[in-house]
Parts: C-alpha cells; sequence; structure tokens
C-alpha cells in the first residue's frame, strides 16, 4: 500500500493570490519510507503555488502506479476540510466533523482517473494542527514520552497554536487556540508598520516575517518603543497608510536605514520571541523534549531562545505549510508501525537523480570557490522546505563582504538589510561556533542562531551580523549529504577556509529550482561563474 498525503484545500478568491491557503504538496509514502516530495511551486515554478486542484491529477499520473492499493491522507484548514480537483475527477471528503485531535477522521474518497472508470481507494482527513506537528516524525523517527509537542503559525483549522503531550506514542491535546499567540504571530508577519518601513504591501505577507526577522537585527529593542506599539495594539487591523502616519508621528520617517525604524522592527521581533518563548515555558511541565513546527519554528531567534528550556528540540526542515501533506502521510504511517527511519532533507526526488553525484570534481569547485567564483549546486534530489541545505545551493567565500554584495544583492536581487548563512563541515564549525552549534539540531537545517568566535569574525565577515550572530548550517558526516561535506572538508583542510555562503539556488520571486537542466540554464541567467550538476561542474 502506498499513502499520499496532500495538502491542497482550495484558497478563497479575495485579492491577489495567494490569501489564505499557500505551499501546496503531495508526498508518496511506503513502508515507512518517504519516496518521493512534490512541493508544487517547485512543479509549476510558481512561488508558493496552492492550485493542487488543477495539477492533483498529472501529480498522481506521474507518481502513483495504477496497480497500486492507495490510501489518501488530506489536510484540512479553517477555510475547509474538503478537497475537490478542478476537472471532478478526484474528491476526498470527511465523513464527520474533524476537531483538533491525532485521530484521522475517516474520508470518502470518489475517484476516476480517467473520468470514466472510479479506482478505489482508502481515505482520512487529518487535521492542519497536528499535520504540522507530525512533520518532525520523518527526521526523529518517534515521539519521546512525556515530550512536549506544539505547532505555531497563522491560521490552521481552528487554532494559531496548538500544544500537545507525547503520552505512550500518541498525542494528547493539551490546548489549542486563535487567541494565544495568533496577536504575536500576526503581528510578526503582516504588521502594517513593518510594511510601510520596509516598502512591502498587504499581499507580500508571506515574505515579511524572513525579511523583518533579517532586518530587525540592525536594531535595538527599545522598552518605550515596545510599550508605544502594545498601546496601539501593534497596528494590527488598521490601514497602512493610517499606520505609516503614526509611524512618522513617533519617530519622524520611514526610511529602512534610519535607526529608530530599526529599533521599532527589532522591538517587534523582541516581542515575538518573549511571548512565544513563555507560552512554551508555561507548557513545558519540566519537559526537556520539544517538538515544535509551523510557519514561526522559522523565526531563527526564537527557536534559539528555546534551547535555553528545553534540553533538546526538534523542528523539521518543512516547518511551515510546505510540510503538512509530509505530516499527514508519516502520521498514518507512524500509527501502522510505532516509528519511521531517519530521512534527510532531500526528499524532492521527482524528475532527478537520487543517485550519489561524483565527487570528482570537488578540487575544481573548491578551486573556483577560493579564487572568488560563485557556485551554484544542483545535486540528486532537492530539499524538502525553503531553506536550500546543500543540494539547491549558491556558494561563495564566506570571508568577502564584496561577494556577499554579490550573491545577495545583484545575483539574487535581495533587500540590503537581509544577511546571508554560512555553512560548515562539523570539524570546522567545532572551531570557529559556540558549542551549542555541534550540539543542537536545529543547526542542521539552519534553523538556530549560534555565536561566532571572536578570533573568526574576519573569516565569515561576509555572514556575520552586527551581533556577531550567524544562522549556520552545520554539515555532519552523516552520509547525508556526502557531497557536500567532502567540499567543506577539503576547504577546511586544503585551504583552511572555514565556511561558504549558502544561499538557496533560485531567482528572484522564484522557488528553488528542482530539474537539473533548469539549473544550467537558471545559473547562466543569473550571472554565476559555474554550477555543479550531479557532481560535474560546468564554468561560463
Amino acid at each position: 500500500m502506498v499513502t499520499v498525503g496532500l495538502y491542497g484545500i482550495r484558497d478563497t478568491t479575495h485579492g491577489q493570490q495567494p490569501t489564505y491557503t499557500h505551499d501546496h504538496g503531495v508526498v508518496i509514502m511506503r513502508d515507512g519510507r518517504v519516496e518521493s516530495v512534490v512541493e508544487l511551486e517547485r512543479w509549476t515554478g510558481r512561488k508558493h503555488d496552492n492550485r493542487l486542484h488543477r495539477y492533483l491529477p498529472e501529480i498522481l499520473a506521474a507518481m502513483v502506479p495504477p496497480e497500486e492499493i492507495v490510501r489518501f491522507a488530506s489536510v484540512n484548514a479553517f477555510v475547509g476540510s474538503s478537497f475537490v480537483s478542478d476537472d471532478g475527477n478526484f474528491r476526498i471528503e470527511p465523513r464527520q466533523e474533524v476537531s483538533i485531535s491525532d485521530e484521522p477522521v475517516p474520508a470518502d474518497v470518489i475517484w476516476y482517473p480517467d473520468g470514466i472508470n472510479r479506482r478505489p481507494a482508502e481515505g482520512w482527513v487529518v487535521c492542519h494542527e497536528l499535520a504540522h506537528v507530525a512533520s518532525v516524525l520523518p527526521f526523529c523517527g518517534s515521539f519521546e514520552n512525556g515530550a512536549l509537542a506544539a505547532h505555531v503559525d497563522g491560521g490552521a483549522y481552528r487554532s494559531a497554536s496548538s500544544f500537545w503531550r507525547v503520552e505512550s506514542g500518541r498525542l494528547r491535546l493539551e490546548e489549542a487556540s486563535w487567541e494565544g499567540l495568533k496577536d504575536v504571530v500576526n503581528n510578526f508577519n503582516v504588521n502594517p508598520a513593518v510594511r510601510s518601513i520596509l516598502g512591502f504591501a498587504s499581499e507580500e505577507h508571506l515574505s515579511i516575517p524572513g525579511k523583518l526577522m533579517g532586518y530587525a537585527v540592525l536594531g535595538r529593542p527599545d522598552g518605550e518603543m515596545e510599550e508605544w506599539l502594545r498601546s496601539n495594539g501593534w497596528f494590527l487591523g488598521l490601514d497602512d497608510r493610517v499606520a505609516a502616519e503614526k509611524v512618522m508621528e513617533r519617530i519622524g520617517s520611514l526610511d529602512p536605514r534610519n535607526s529608530r525604524c530599526q529599533d521599532l522592527c527589532a522591538s517587534i521581533q523582541l516581542a515575538f520571541e518573549k511571548a512565544v518563548v513563555q507560552k512554551f515555558v508555561e507548557q513545558s511541565r519540566h519537559s526537556g523534549t520539544l517538538y515544535y513546527s509551523g510557519g514561526a519554528g522559522l523565526n531563527v531567534p526564537t527557536n534559539t531562545k528555546l534551547l535555553q528550556y528545553f534540553d533538546n528540540v526538534y523542528v523539521p526542515p518543512a516547518t511551515n505549510d510546505s510540510g503538512l501533506a509530509l505530516g499527514a502521510a508519516a502520521w498514518l504511517e507512524y500509527l501502522d508501525r510505532g516509528s519511521l527511519p531517519i530521512h534527510s532533507p532531500f526528499l524532492s526526488t521527482f524528475d532527478c537523480p537520487v543517485s550519489e553525484p561524483s565527487v570528482d570534481a570537488i578540487k575544481d569547485v573548491a578551486d573556483a570557490l577560493v579564487s572568488g567564483k560563485v557556485i551554484g549546486v544542483c545535486n540528486g534530489a532537492g530539499e524538502i522546505g525553503p531553506r536550500a541545505l546543500g543540494h539547491r545551493s549558491i556558494l561563495a567565500l564566506a570571508d568577502s563582504v564584496e561577494l556577499r554584495i554579490r550573491v545577495s544583492e545583484t545575483i539574487k536581487k535581495r533587500e540590503w538589510y537581509r544577511p546571508l548563512a554560512p555553512i560548515l563541515c562539523a570539524d570546522a564549525a567545532g572551531q570557529v561556533l559556540e558549542p551549542k552549534a555541534l550540539e543542537s539540531r536545529l543547526s542542521r537545517w539552519m534553523l538556530g542562531s549560534w555565536s561566532v568566535k571572536p578570533q573568526w569574525h574576519q573569516h565569515l565577515a561576509g555572514v556575520v551580523n552586527v551581533g556577531g550572530m550567524v544562522r549556520a548550517q552545520v554539515v555532519d558526516n552523516d552520509g547525508h549529504n556526502e557531497w557536500m561535506h567532502a567540499l567543506l572538508s577539503y576547504l577546511w583542510e586544503k585551504f583552511g577556509v572555514p565556511a561558504l555562503i549558502n544561499t538557496s539556488f533560485n531567482g528572484h520571486g522564484l522557488p528553488i529550482v528542482q530539474r537539473h537542466d533548469e539549473a544550467l540554464r537558471l545559473a547562466a541567467e543569473l550571472g554565476l561563474d559555474g554550477v555543479v550538476v550531479h557532481g560535474c561542474l560546468h564554468r561560463f
């Protein structure tokens, strides 16, 4: 039997898409293992694509053999619990009302692949909250008894945050609500004052949290500023023009280079951190282990603060909605087996080879990087989630501010204030970063923030932020990322280069590249000096 997880609840049609649902996807699992992940944006080339109702029939035709026994696990959302394809040939509808529970709800599957002959299939609907939490399972295998599990997101099914206790391998819901953290999450991702300062429209809400997080490190949190924001309800619900006028009255500027604008955004970031951490600590009951997912899990400073209160913090590489289909499929497989194999994040296998790339060109790639070249990498399967983790990356030396500007602003067309992240092998990280970077699982998927030892600041000048911190990825010799580990180890041992800039291999406004033939074309369009395609270096 194959388990097909899908997240594709149809969006509303108000305003520019996406409005409420985004990052649709499909996951194929068999015998507890993930065979493939299809993030819809990488199938279609449209960022945050939410049109699975249009593309599901062709994805199923390509990914699910006709003779296979199939069960579907569909994820709902606050806008609905039923999925219907555009052509009417596929629908999945729950047989009863869905509750926030770890119990999947039986569903009717009506599936006519050719429009005439019905194909039998089993169906379940998994609530949005649980799917977020369960997306951790392919990367940790099972849940530790007594641990805390949680999701925090702008809008799931019936909550913005949920907290669960692990009991005998199952999840018991302890609290779920809109009120607990919704304002603080919305404050972070749709604050109109922030939009006015950074120059974004309301429909760009999906890109604002990451940009705010990067911008906020330039400022200093200000208690008076925070109190003023709080007394004004953080301007939530106000028109952008009105919010902009109030900011102008307070600080006289909307210029993002103005230090008071930076302090305002730093105050919003700190308020987010304090509220989320306080809520988690209240719920912890002295548990040493936390499983945490949802879009808020991309807030790196908050994740790092949680390490002060939990011995182990698990955040999956696809912690946002791109991991929902995986979470639904993984939960059904987990209920069958009690545990899952540990997976790498390189699960996006469609239209690309999944074999290990050759390391024959490692020395040539290293020589190019040491000489100041910018090199793209497209090896094997792609990463699941929004972060490039070494298979779909753009690389350059991390010691150069000039290279940072070229990579971030010239090639990627990113805003001037957005930092870049380094990637290091474990041996170098042990010398360069604080010990927590090696001890924490957050460093595996670029989900933590770590201090750089002072003597190494100049070696990471292109990636160290004003506080001496970096959002580093540490690559261990665990067999999950062998080509990248070989490259980083060679640079460290041969040249004493501790780190590289690592940013996602994509153009401005586009999803991360998936197909290897696309990588060659995109590398030329972006103006890279070369690109590695499945281990082979192509120079331009």
